[in-house]
């Protein structure tokens, strides 16, 4: 087992509500003469964006391969000792990062590439450990966030809109909701209040994250902090205290990996998965296609890398991992898709 770190990480917070995000056009340049003594955990193509603003050599380059627990362990062991762990790049590279320094017991910096990750504001990371995942969720806060828009808009455009597949999906929590008190007796009663303050919510930001796409669909700088703000402000509209999701969305991402054995762009499949979410619980599908559509957030299987056949595959065994990992229940505990229905989902979802 990877060691514990210092009791350091004991007194950071680890509400991502409070950590400071810096955003700004040329900050990465700014900041990088400051880092003399430093781990970069990142990947080839985050470095080549990141790499030429920080002019001093990492003690340590690692592009990082995951979030595999018998990796993680060999990277703490070998990494040497360094002032501060550097985390660039995407979702993989900041988890790594957090896992990094909060089991070294060192400052962390977190320096996202893209803005289509949930990691970028939150702490809790998940190692991938056979038969299933471990999550731990008392990990580390970095000392703050650089969000560089000359960075971030170097990335393609896609992968940065993708963010808003996070935002969109927590249409997923209202449907899942509106069913769940429809149709059983064993969830939170149904508060309208509740519910449309978190459609308004979802609805603003996309209209606002919409309007900053230009005619190549490149988002803006006000675009992209919306893409990024949106992952820490879900924590605050009143589905999210109230626990009320039986959404499937996530837990698909997730499903998809573990039957598939790799990644595709986290947020892309969670905007599948919020549409397949949407079509089960009959609840939302046109306004989660539109809104997804609008801001132009890739989620046909065949425009994100996977096909219909594997989509198929991963919802036979969704609940399998689901129960394992001790999620709710959802649809697919009490129903499930004939042939028909499938095929009519899929032309539902990849119609024109």
């Amino acid at each position: 087992m990877i060691p514990y770190a210092t009791t350091r990480n004991l007194l950071m917070n680890l509400d991502s509500r409070t950590w400071d995000a810096r955003y700004g056009r040329g900050i990465l340049a700014a900041h990088g003469p400051q880092y003399t003594d430093y781990i970069a955990i990142t990947s080839p193509s985050a470095w080549a964006i990141a790499g030429p603003h920080l002019p001093h050599p990492p003690r340590a380059l690692e592009y990082q391969r995951g979030m595999g627990e018998d990796y993680l362990e060999d990277l703490v062991q070998r990494l040497p000792d360094a002032e501060v762990v550097l985390a660039i790049g995407g979702g993989n590279a900041l988890d790594v990062g957090k896992v990094a320094a909060w089991k070294l017991g060192k400052p962390l910096v977190m320096i996202p590439t893209i803005v289509s990750t949930g990691a970028i504001f939150q702490a809790p990371v998940a190692f991938r450990r056979e038969p299933v995942w471990q999550f731990y969720f008392d990990t580390i806060a970095p000392e703050y966030l650089i969000l560089d828009f000359d960075v971030i808009a170097a990335a393609p455009p896609h992968l940065n809109r993708a963010g808003m597949g996070e935002c969109i999906c927590l249409l997923g929590h209202v449907g899942s909701w509106r069913w769940w008190a429809d149709n059983r007796s064993d969830g939170v009663p149904w508060d309208q209040s509740a519910a449309d303050a978190t459609m308004a919510w979802i609805r603003r930001r996309c209209a606002e994250f919409a309007a900053g796409l230009d005619a190549q669909g490149r988002p803006n700088d006000d675009a992209l902090r919306i893409a990024s703000e949106v992952n820490r402000e879900r924590y605050d509209i009143p589905t999210y205290d109230l626990k009320v999701s039986h959404s499937i969305d996530h837990t698909f991402v997730m499903a998809f990996e573990w039957v598939h054995g790799y990644e595709l762009i986290h947020s892309e499949v969670v905007s599948l998965g919020a549409l397949i979410n949407a079509y089960v619980y009959e609840w939302g599908f046109d306004e989660t296609r539109a809104l997804l559509d609008s801001c132009q957030v890739r989620y046909r299987p065949a425009d994100i890398g996977c096909t219909w056949d594997q989509v198929k595959v991963v919802l036979a065994n969704l609940n399998e991992l689901n129960d394992r990992l001790g999620h709710g229940q959802n649809w697919f505990h009490l129903n499930s898709l004939s042939d028909e229905s499938f095929q009519q989902m899929a032309a539902a979802i990849d119609a024109p």
